[in-house]
């Protein structure tokens, strides 16, 4: 009997936890999520990246390079193809140059925003990038919607506004850059 009531109450709990406890996101958990992707884009490892995002992602970017915009939208599964290109052009790139590419990263977080569920969070911020010193540089802003699934949150929208500078974004064309 006393078994039949444990497994009762351990199915209720996992029930809950699944349901309630496990979703529920703060700020601490929503600053946490960027700490670990700031830790994982400093290690250079996409694969840790990619386990940041929801399998239910979807994101959209604007991107302005060299006086030329473009908007795409992309999923889960593009991003981390997208992380797995850009970090083996980064390894690539500081090859060229004769070592390892300089990288800087920043966030900084504008205001997050808990949802009166507590199940999602959506956060508004800028991101920098800077690689080899001054040669490119990544300004970025973007809104996310963060959440938890399983009890790690996650990133399920992005949108992002990205504006690319190359070396003062005048001396140096593009094709010049990736010779």
């Amino acid at each position: 009997m006393i078994k039949k009531i444990a497994i009762v109450v351990a199915v209720v709990a996992a029930g809950w936890y699944s349901q309630v406890g496990g979703r529920q996101i703060n700020e601490s958990q929503v600053q946490d999520f960027y700490r670990q992707e700031s830790q994982a884009f400093y290690a250079r490892d996409p694969e840790a990246m990619c386990k940041l995002i929801s399998t239910k992602f979807h994101g959209t970017e604007r991107i302005k390079m060299m006086g030329e915009s473009r908007e795409a939208t992309t999923t889960r599964d593009q991003t981390c193809e997208s992380y797995r290109a850009a970090f083996d052009s980064f390894e690539k790139m500081g090859g060229k140059m004769g070592g390892i590419l300089s990288m800087e990263y920043s966030q900084n977080i504008d205001h997050i925003e808990i949802a009166p569920h507590r199940k999602s969070a959506r956060v508004t911020g800028t991101k920098t990038l800077k690689m080899g010193g001054a040669i490119m540089e990544f300004n970025i802003r973007f809104t996310e919607d963060i959440e938890r699934e399983w009890g790690q949150a996650k990133m399920v929208r992005s949108d992002t506004t990205t504006r690319v500078v190359m070396m003062g974004d005048s001396g140096m064309k593009q094709s010049d850059f990736f010779r």
